[in-house]
This record gives C-alpha cells, structure tokens and sequence, in this order.
C-alpha cells in the first residue's frame, strides 16, 4: 500500500511542468551608432520552443530578434538582440510563446517584456 501510493505521488508530481525561466532579468543599454548584441536564454517547462510557439516584437526598426545561430537553430530557446541604433529613444522587446507539450506535460507559455534604454556615445 505505501509503495503504491509512493509510487502515484512520484507520477503525479513528475506530471508538473516546471515553470519557464527566461535570462536575464533586464537587457543592457544601447549607444546610438554603435552594434548592439545581446542573448537572451529560455529554459524550463515541457520542452523546447518551436516557431510555431514563439513570436517577438520590437519598437524599432534598428534592432531585430533573432533565433542565435551558434546554437540549436531549429529551436528557439537560444536568441539574440542585435542591431545598430541611429536615434536615442526607448526600445520595448517582447518575447512570448509556449514550449512543446509531451505526453504527460502540457505546454508552458511564457511571456516577458525588455526596456532597452538608447543613449548618446559619451
């Protein structure tokens, strides 16, 4: 009797997809006229993030998302924010999707939002 109920609880807690984690916390800032890059890293949840799950926005035209080519490029846990500003301003990035669900894991959606801050070369 104990092992069974062991052996459900063991089943039950493996059926929890863990929570989505995205790094880091906040992007650096950007000068005008210089490259800017930066990766961003999703982890966690019921498995990796395909192009169905997954879409990005930015507020400018000068800075793009992008799946990072020196890793796994047909997911998209790996990215890069590259560009090369022109004007000071304040850039919003959004990232959102979900990952792919298995057999005992629905999918995990996630959602984050970046300030990145343009300032003038000093």
């Amino acid at each position: 009797m104990r092992i069974s109920i062991f052996i459900l609880c063991f089943l039950l807690v493996g059926c929890i997809p863990s929570k989505v984690i995205i790094t880091p916390d906040t992007l650096p800032d950007a000068i005008v006229g210089e490259l800017y890059y930066t990766e961003i890293e999703i982890n966690g949840g019921s498995g990796p993030v395909t192009a169905s799950g997954f879409q990005s926005t930015s507020t400018s035209n000068r800075l793009w998302v992008e799946v990072n080519p020196t890793k796994t490029a047909r997911f998209y846990n790996s990215l890069i924010v590259h560009g090369k500003p022109i004007n000071t301003e304040t850039i919003t990035v959004k990232i959102k999707g979900h990952t792919i669900p298995t057999l005992f894991l629905g999918e995990a959606s996630f959602e984050k939002t970046y300030v990145i801050k343009v300032k003038e070369r000093q």
